[in-house]
């Protein structure tokens, strides 16, 4: 963030750069990742029609070069779901889930590298689902074989599994999945996308786990007015009544509100602050409630920090005549909504409704419904989040590790509906100024790559094996997983 507002400076979802490691240990392993990514770019499994049956095949290839059984569960032709196991051995430890999603966004226009041909180019990999999530299937894949071939078992269970229809609501993959098939997967804990580390250019790194999401929901608006042809035009253009009410919703202001996780958040970065910023945060946390409401003002003017205090709405698709010599007599917008966990959407909806008055000709309706209730937030306590941070002592000593809320929404939610302890953990990655997720010449960098698989390859040694099975840059002894963490993990998931 180049803006400071008195606060900690902040890039989000970035990994650090990871400490000298001994390169012929990891090299093996990153440049098998790199060949899947290119692979699974290669293969067109954007929506519409994502056709991940194809994805599927490749992968299951992959694992028959290394002997690992695996299943696969289409809901439909061209869907598909693969899962494999490599077994542990205490079956007292819950199993840990490495998931990640087959499908894509589309295509939007504007790219210059073919979006489904990786292309290499100074450093970094082109391609639609290069951050979103290929990245995260390619490096849980050359982990998995990888892992497989080593002579030592893991003490719990790991588990892979590519997922088919996030993009769209996970009705052919996570969903399905939960009532058809859960109980051949069934893990106690996963590792997914999102997350990442909040960079401190002064000092101490924050490595940042999410631990919660917002949650989604889609408000269509639509103004009415005379339909006539563009020669001739009138006093009420649906398309200026569409503009001034959503220049109305670009006015409203939610009330701010300090979750759970959020709280966690900003207490956890309170001693990394000048005065200012402390005195704003004391005011978010422990003033009065007007005294709350005016610190989260003064922290919303950041985009990060107000996702996390505030729902938030962001017109998306606009719809109103495709013929230049005619004026509808409707246009419409669908306003995306970020609820913050435990806001009401339908409380919301009538806020949203009473902005309009009959004479405004508006009408609003809501066509995706967030699933409630949301599911409890991670809180830091469990034993996945504490090979977080051991992991995060090993790649970036002095950092500390947040649980933290992410503004965006996705599977993460429906695994701990399903009481899955389930943190997001990315790759270098700046949403607020070069995320490309989504957008046009999408692209990771080799290096981010490689970091976000040496990251998630240490939590899986820490967590499941309770040691390193490579070299992490770290002069300490490595602190095996102790028996208290098993009991914790077990009652975790009860």
């Amino acid at each position: 963030m180049k803006r400071r507002l008195s606060l900690l400076a902040i890039a989000l979802l970035t990994l650090p750069a990871v400490a000298q490691q001994t390169p012929d240990a990891w090299q093996p392993l990153e440049q098998e990742a790199k060949r899947h990514l290119i692979n699974l770019i290669n293969i067109d499994t954007s929506v519409p029609s994502p056709d991940e049956i194809r994805a599927a095949r490749y992968i299951y290839k992959e694992f028959n070069k290394h002997g690992i059984d695996w299943d696969i569960f289409i809901p439909q032709k061209g869907r598909a779901n693969l899962m494999a196991r490599i077994k542990g051995t205490d079956p007292k430890q819950k199993p840990l889930l490495l998931i990640s999603h087959l499908d894509t966004s589309s295509a939007t226009e504007g790219w210059i590298y073919p979006p489904f041909k990786a292309t290499e180019e100074n450093g970094n990999i082109y391609g639609l689902g290069a951050t979103d999530a290929k990245n995260y299937t390619a490096a849980y894949l050359a982990l998995f074989t990888w892992l497989k071939e080593q002579p030592k078992a893991p003490k719990r269970d790991i588990i892979f599994l590519a997922t088919s229809g996030e993009e769209t609501g996970s009705g052919a993959g996570l969903l399905w999945l939960s009532s058809t098939h859960w109980d051949k997967i069934n893990p106690g804990f996963a590792l997914n996308e999102g997350g990442g580390v909040i960079r401190n250019p002064d000092g101490v790194d924050i490595v940042f786990a999410e631990a919660a999401t917002k949650l989604y929901m889609d408000i269509k608006i639509t103004a009415y007015g005379t339909g006539v042809h563009s020669s001739m035009p009138t006093d009420d253009n649906a398309v200026y009544a569409l503009s001034q009410a959503l220049a109305k919703i670009a006015d409203y202001n939610p009330p701010a509100r300090v979750t759970p996780t959020a709280r966690t958040f900003f207490k956890s970065i309170l001693p990394l602050q000048d005065e200012d910023g402390q005195t704003t945060i004391h005011f978010l946390l422990e003033g009065t409630p007007q005294n709350q409401q005016s610190a989260a003002e003064v922290m919303a003017f950041d985009p990060f920090f107000r996702s996390q205090l505030k729902d938030t709405f962001n017109p998306t698709v606009l719809a109103a005549s495709q013929d230049t010599g005619v004026t509808k007599g409707e246009a419409s917008a669908i306003i995306n909504v970020r609820l913050l966990p435990g806001s009401d959407p339908d409380e919301l909806f009538e806020n949203l409704k009473n902005l309009f008055t009959e004479s405004d000709n508006i009408s609003l309706e809501i066509i995706e419904r967030p699933q409630l209730p949301a599911p409890k937030p991670m809180d830091g306590t469990d034993p996945l989040f504490a090979s977080i941070q051991h992991t995060t002592s090993k790649l970036l000593p002095g950092a500390i590790t947040v649980p933290g809320l992410s503004p965006a929404s996705g599977d993460n939610e429906f695994l701990r509906k399903l009481n899955v302890i389930t943190y997001g953990l990315g790759p270098n990655m700046d949403p607020l100024s070069s995320n490309t997720a989504h957008a046009a010449n999408e692209f990771i960098s080799e290096q981010d790559f490689f970091q976000q698989l040496q990251f998630i390859a240490g939590v899986v040694f820490d967590f499941a094996y309770g040691e390193d099975l490579l070299p992490l840059a770290s002069l300490q002894e490595d602190t095996p997983v102790e028996p208290e963490q098993t009991a914790q993990a077990d009652e975790a998931v009860k």
